[in-house]
């Protein structure tokens, strides 16, 4: 009944919000004998103001060089073979401003294939040749540095007021387009992918990844990126132009950017121990009765032995995971989301519990690379 009840108020919110616009506009523009068909014409005049007020801080990329990228992926039997290959086409993309003095916030997918030359087109028609800062490979994010000073930055639109339903627009450069071109539609989720980014229904193509996802007002909502389940640096560019696009929220970029602007690349960070994917353990100090209220859910156990950095803190199978740092760990997705606020090379506080006594450790994160084990002997 809940749930139903909360379904609807998003949905009447969409209602009251169409209903809003389409009266101010209407107003604005002094009514109409026909409303229902003046409807997409005022749609349009919000999408015109909204991208009017953000263009100034929308740059256009172009690279020269580099190689079309090789994907890997696993097949039924664990083994690694070259997927079917996504070629990049050779044209412009996207970035936002990020700051006055010549940052400029995109997409690492713009430079999977290590172009040689990077030039970034401002909207006044100046262009410079841009220095590739650094690359954030979980969040697919990559920062721009170019000579420049007094850039117009845009407004952010804060994510703790983020909703479900409302509308939303992404803005890129493609092929032949002198201005950016918009794509409409909703934020259909939030806190996705591990609680990075929000997922929108807008169209979303290569054209718009690097540049913005915005409200109606012209505020940034996030950065679109390509995102799936693999790391592979091509995932989920499957789901172009489907319906299912994602952008890296605010609350995240202002946690990721400041260590980019370093000039270190960010990996995904690895504790080294696998879980168990079944229903979340039960606190032994939680259980209910039967009569009671049902038992709450603390935490996740580990599955087999662990491995680099939780086996070097003493971490053992059958422990459960209670907590990363200060967030809580009951099941899978929120374990995730407290593990992606970090990359490796981080330092977290893991707490856990074996038999009935809870620990805490502190341990460092490693990468994927960590992991790899070193060849035994050297080759000739």
């Amino acid at each position: 009944m809940m749930a139903a009840r909360a379904t609807f108020r998003r949905v009447f919110a969409v209602f009251l919000i169409a209903a809003s616009f389409a009266a101010s506009l209407a107003q604005d523009a002094g009514g109409g004998a026909n409303p229902s068909l003046d409807f997409a014409a005022r749609q349009q005049h919000v999408r015109h103001a909204a991208i009017q007020k953000l263009a100034p801080c929308i740059v256009r990329i172009d690279t020269i060089g580099g190689a079309q990228p090789v994907r890997r992926e696993m097949n039924r039997m664990q083994q690694e073979r070259t997927a079917a290959g996504f070629r990049q086409a050779d044209g412009p993309t996207t970035g936002l401003t990020w700051s006055a003095d010549g940052y400029i916030l995109t997409s690492s997918f713009n430079f999977v294939r290590d172009p040689v030359v990077i030039t970034v087109t401002l909207a006044d028609g100046r262009r410079f040749v841009a220095r590739l800062v650094a690359r954030d490979r979980t969040a697919r994010l990559a920062l721009l540095k170019i000579d420049a000073a007094d850039l117009p930055v845009p407004e952010w639109r804060d994510t703790a007021r983020l909703r479900s339903g409302q509308w939303s627009l992404a803005a890129g450069y493609g092929f032949g387009s002198e201005q950016p071109a918009v794509a409409l539609g909703i934020l259909s989720a939030l806190h996705r992918m591990s609680g990075q980014a929000v997922q929108t229904d807008a169209r979303i193509s290569p054209a718009h990844y690097g540049g913005p996802l915005f409200d109606i007002e012209g505020r940034v909502i996030g950065i679109c990126v390509p995102m799936g389940l693999d790391r592979d640096e091509m995932t989920g560019i499957e789901w172009y132009d489907s319906g299912i696009g994602f952008a890296v929220h605010y609350e995240h970029l202002q946690r990721r950017v400041p260590r980019l602007m370093e000039g270190r690349d960010l990996h995904h960070g690895l504790l080294g121990i696998d879980l168990e994917s079944r229903e979340p353990v039960v606190g032994i100090v939680q259980k209910a009765d039967r009569n009671g209220p049902p038992p709450s859910r603390d935490g996740l156990r580990i599955r087999g032995e662990p491995r680099g950095p939780a086996a070097q803190a003493g971490l053992q199978a059958g422990d459960v995971i209670t907590r990363i740092d200060d967030l809580p760990t009951p099941t899978i997705t929120e374990f995730r989301r407290a593990v992606a606020r970090n990359v490796a090379g981080d330092t977290v506080t893991v707490t856990y519990r074996r038999d009935e006594t809870t620990t805490s450790v502190t341990l460092r994160l490693a990468s994927a690379e960590d992991f790899v084990a070193a060849p035994t002997t050297q080759p000739k």
